[in-house]
């Protein structure tokens, strides 16, 4: 007998299906229907070897079906999803439900754009607020109000917001926290263009966020503080604040080949869980500075942030949940499986940090570069938690909390090393063109600690080659090997991966990672794993065979958990 959860799942999956055909068939006067479909579902296996546990609903699957209507500069939409027996590491997060949670209707010309409904916004780099999705995450903090924007002179943009966060499947109803804010932004080379025809780039903006969190009743708090052990008291309702602004100044900067970038945040006083219900402001400093020209570039990074989570409900610590803002990462971004779990998690309310990359080609037609030159990339990037010294009212009570915190010097690092990479990458086309090599080398510091919750740090060399070979116009094949030597966490790996393409419709792939370095012999376990996709127009249909290894999955510094899991999974995609 087939359960009855994988009866709605499929009966749920061929009804999403099915308004895609119906949908993509129509046309309504002058306007047009479009939209897309995705579906990623698995058939869970146990293995308790690598701690995949058994699940209730051994096949879970996440839907979705967003349809779009367009008419001139008038557009609507909506996006239903099916998240009733999602993908356990969703389930693990609280992704949990179905329905329509984004709905939408715009108008816009020239002048003005109008929202009504749910919509996703950023204010400059996202310090003060950041709405936006990232499904492989499960991040989904859309706010449902209304936005204007205003475009009342060419280079001068005004945004206007106001909303509701979303919490994932919970509803809007009886919540009694909102967010509003406004940005602007003078593009002087827009204005005046004979500044963008000598090649100059002058940009400014500022903006103001503010939310609302009705505070109803004291706070009563159990905070565990490394020193002390469990501390405990209570802050008086009318000593929290119900209104927490935030405001944030940018400026870019440029002419020809040089660019700079720098913005500045600081938010008032929030106590909340995640800060130990201090009053201390927070604040946030990002600079970013770009050199380029033929064969050469450079570009270095810093970053702080002191105090700077800042979220719809004060009570709220999983995750993104409610998070009304974004610190970005810096650091250089991999795609390598073995250091994939040691990526850099952003740390929004202790960070102090700066990155460095540069990059290199040697010339064409020389004995090193070959007919088509050879890419060399250095990177390094170092991040600290930031220096405290608590306030002399927090070392009288025995805890930060209720008082100021602590005070900090705003350059000076803190004693714990959170993250540190050094890498080196060489890519070279071999003169028949068939051929591409890129070889790597990263050394890891990694606060397991810190970052994951584990005790120690993790210190590891990675080396990673990466070699395609193009057989025919369609055809190519790629070989992936990589090595990460470490004597902590769970020791060495070995990552193999060979993959066929047949262009543009079929791909195929086998690979393992073998953890062979673990101290525990029952644990020296090969995650292997088998996939094949076929795509033919906008659709794009894969299986896959194998098994995860519990971790990280971290994008652009944003990270969430992943549980270890073995089975066969199938994704479907497609847009009309």
């Amino acid at each position: 007998m087939i359960s009855t959860s994988i009866k709605r799942l499929l009966l749920a999956s061929t009804l999403l299906l099915g308004s895609v055909w119906a949908f993509g068939q129509h046309q309504i006067g002058n306007g047009r229907i479009s939209g897309d479909f995705g579906f990623n579902g698995m058939y869970y296996i146990p293995d308790s070897i690598i701690g995949a546990e058994p699940v209730d609903s051994k096949v879970r699957g996440n839907a979705f079906l967003n349809i779009l209507y367009s008419n001139g500069g008038f557009s609507a939409g909506a996006r239903y999803e099916f998240y009733m027996f999602p993908l356990i590491d969703f389930e693990k997060i609280g992704y949990q439900g179905q329905g329509i949670k984004y709905f939408f209707a715009d108008y816009t010309n020239k002048f003005i754009s109008v929202t009504a409904g749910n919509y996703y916004e950023q204010f400059g780099n996202g310090l003060t607020l950041r709405a936006y999705e990232d499904r492989q995450l499960g991040i989904d903090n859309s706010l449902l109000g209304a936005r204007i924007k205003l475009t009342p002179y060419k280079g001068i943009h005004i945004k206007a917001v106001w909303g509701i966060e979303r919490d994932n499947f919970n509803p809007y109803l009886g919540r009694e926290d909102y967010v509003r804010g406004a940005d602007a932004e003078f593009s002087f080379g827009e204005i005046f263009p004979v500044i963008q025809e000598k090649g100059f780039i002058a940009r400014v903006g500022a903006n103001i966020v503010s939310k609302f969190e009705k505070s109803s009743t004291d706070i009563l708090f159990d905070i565990q503080d490394d020193s002390l052990g469990t501390v405990t008291g209570v802050i008086p309702q009318d000593k929290v604040p119900q209104n927490v602004a935030t405001w944030a100044a940018r400026a870019t900067f440029g002419y020809k080949d040089f660019r700079l970038d720098a913005e500045y945040a600081r938010k008032m006083n929030d106590p909340n869980i995640t800060n130990s219900f201090i009053y201390k402001p927070g604040e946030a400093l990002f600079l970013s500075a770009t050199y380029a020209m033929k064969g050469f570039g450079i570009a270095a990074s810093f970053i702080r942030a002191d105090n700077m989570e800042y979220r719809s409900q004060r009570w709220m610590n999983q995750n993104s949940e409610l998070m009304i803002n974004c610190i970005p990462a810096i650091n250089r971004q991999y795609s390598y499986q073995l250091i994939g779990d040691y990526s850099y998690a952003s740390q929004p309310n202790s960070q102090i940090g700066a990155q460095l990359q540069i990059n290199y080609q040697i010339p064409k037609k020389s004995v090193l570069g070959g007919k088509y030159g050879t890419d060399i990339t250095f990177n390094y990037s170092r991040f600290h938690d930031i220096d405290k010294q608590p306030v002399p009212e927090a070392v009288e009570n025995g805890t930060m909390t209720g008082t100021m915190g602590y005070t900090s010097s705003f350059f000076k690092f803190g004693p714990n090393l959170l993250y540190q990479d050094v890498g080196l990458e060489i890519s070279h086309r071999f003169n028949n063109k068939k051929w591409k090599w890129i070889l790597a080398y990263n050394y890891i510091t990694y606060n397991l600690e810190i970052l994951q919750g584990h005790a120690g740090m993790m210190r590891g060399h990675l080396v990673a080659s990466d070699l395609s070979y193009k057989i025919t116009p369609k055809h190519a094949l790629r070989l992936e090997l990589q090595h990460l030597y470490t004597k902590d966490d769970d020791g060495s790996s070995v990552y193999a991966m060979l993959e066929y393409s047949i262009s543009p419709n079929w791909f195929f792939s086998i690979g393992d990672d073998w953890n062979y370095g673990n101290p525990d012999p029952a644990h020296k376990t090969h995650y292997y794993n088998i996939a094949c996709a076929y795509v033919w127009n906008t659709t794009r249909i894969a299986l896959n065979f194998g098994k995860t290894k519990e971790g990280i999955l971290c994008v652009g510094g944003v990270c969430r958990a992943v549980p270890a899991s073995y089975g066969l999974g199938l994704s479907v995609t497609t847009s009309f």
